[in-house]
């Protein structure tokens, strides 16, 4: 909530300083980070407080406390023993700290850190190319901050398919931003005011500095202090461990949310504590299971990136069989009418039966389509329901009836060999095996 918040600031920034393109006399934009970030406090000040009052409801006994386990069923808070049939672990996560030279003599902002930022830099290096990394990185470059953005990876977002981090990188270069992937940290000195980075990039040894660095290298379960030994819990690299029902090595014991590192997502976190709960308090009962068939995930940048359920990478990795077929926002008219033509639109299919495995949206307002496809994969739908289903003319969300088409026809057209994949760019009318 508080970068998405601060984002449609640089969001609405970025538009204004593009009003020449839509036939607008162009205006010089500044940004007020200090207003900015006035904005996003209020706001989210206003999400706490809401939440916060719920959780003082008198059908609830808060303690606001640190607590570490005693014993597997004993806990001691700051006041309080605490003793109970059944726990919920849920502390979230805390930034990981990189073992890279002179970083810490250097100094660096966390996301944290970057969110309560009143002037802005003059210029910021970012380390990383997760969600939080690319999201901050694309806000301070916005609103004038010359951003140099390292990624040891061939691409941003390594874990998913290089298609979908391609678009990214381009609107980012096209911003002016400096993206150097492919590229190796060595150590951090300090010139003066500047942060100086030692790296390699493209085989060559080179420095990079700024005023400022963004460490934004990922986050780690925040279970330090819990003495989670105490109460013979497993934990595998750093993670709580659990199985589908959210329970621990003891069954007694559940650990929800960014603390057991299955997804570092909110709607997930909130999926599971609902799972867990329930059952916690019915354990007799049969239990209620996880099933991440349907995990989502959004990164808020121009443009957006949203993906439900099988990547391409995760389909090779699992020897799932599987077709796939893209459509560019570059050849799609409400895209071209909004000025929005980076990315585009990929679906996963069945080879046997046109079932949805996965569904991959690079490109405007990716963050409100994917609930389409959320919802044809939670009903099992396959690219066959998509392709019927009506859409009004001209919208964004027409994009994704192409590809499911495609798809239909060629399963239509007969028997494929299972364990292939091809991929389909619909505006060149090429498949390529």
């Amino acid at each position: 909530m508080p970068t998405k918040t601060i984002l449609r600031s640089s969001d609405v920034m970025s538009l204004m300083n593009r009003a020449e393109e839509f036939g607008l006399k162009p205006i010089s934009a500044k940004a007020d980070l200090s207003a900015i970030i006035s904005r996003k406090a209020r706001l989210i000040g206003e999400f706490a407080d809401d939440r916060i009052q719920a959780l003082k409801d008198s059908r609830f006994t808060l303690y606001e406390e640190r607590a570490a386990f005693l014993s597997p069923h004993e806990v001691q808070a700051d006041h309080h023993r605490l003793t109970a049939k059944a726990f919920i672990i849920s502390t979230g996560s805390v930034v990981s700290h990189v073992p890279i030279a002179g970083l810490e003599e250097a100094g660096y902002l966390t996301s944290d850190e970057a969110l309560e930022l009143r002037d802005v830099p003059r210029s910021m290096i970012v380390l990383g190319g997760g969600p939080v990394a690319l999201e901050l990185a694309q806000f301070f470059q916005r609103i004038g901050t010359l951003v140099t953005l390292i990624q040891r990876s061939a691409h941003v977002m390594s874990q998913g398919d290089e298609d979908l981090a391609r678009p990214v990188e381009a609107r980012f270069r096209e911003e002016s931003m400096t993206v150097l992937t492919n590229t190796r940290l060595h150590r951090f000195t300090q010139d003066g005011t500047q942060k100086v980075a030692h790296l390699t990039h493209e085989g060559k040894e080179k420095t990079v500095s700024a005023e400022v660095i963004l460490q934004a290298l990922g986050r780690q379960p925040n279970i330090s202090g819990l003495n989670v030994e105490a109460a013979q819990v497993e934990v595998h690299r750093g993670k709580i461990a659990v199985d589908d029902t959210m329970r621990t090595s003891q069954p007694h014991i559940y650990a929800v949310g960014d603390v057991n590192g299955l997804h570092e997502i909110v709607h997930i976190a909130i999926q599971q504590g609902e799972i867990a709960g329930w059952n916690a308090i019915h354990p007799q009962s049969s239990p209620r299971r996880y099933d991440d068939r349907l995990k989502a995930q959004v990164v808020f940048t121009d443009p957006q990136v949203a993906g439900v359920g099988l990547s391409e990478k995760e389909c090779r990795n699992r020897q799932i069989p599987y077709r796939v077929a893209s459509y560019p926002f570059a050849d799609h008219g409400k895209s071209l009418t909004l000025g929005e033509t980076h990315g585009h639109v990929k679906l996963l299919a069945s080879p046997e039966n046109g079932k949805i495995l996965g569904a991959h949206i690079v490109g405007p307002e990716a963050a409100e389509l994917i609930h389409e496809l959320i919802a044809v994969m939670y009903y099992h739908g396959t690219v066959h329901d998509l392709a019927r289903i009506p859409h009004y003319h001209p919208t964004l969300a027409e994009i994704i009836t192409y590809p499911a088409e495609e798809l239909a026809a060629r399963l239509n057209s007969g028997p494929e060999v299972k364990g292939t994949e091809t991929s389909t760019d619909l505006s060149a009318g090429q498949v390529h095996p």
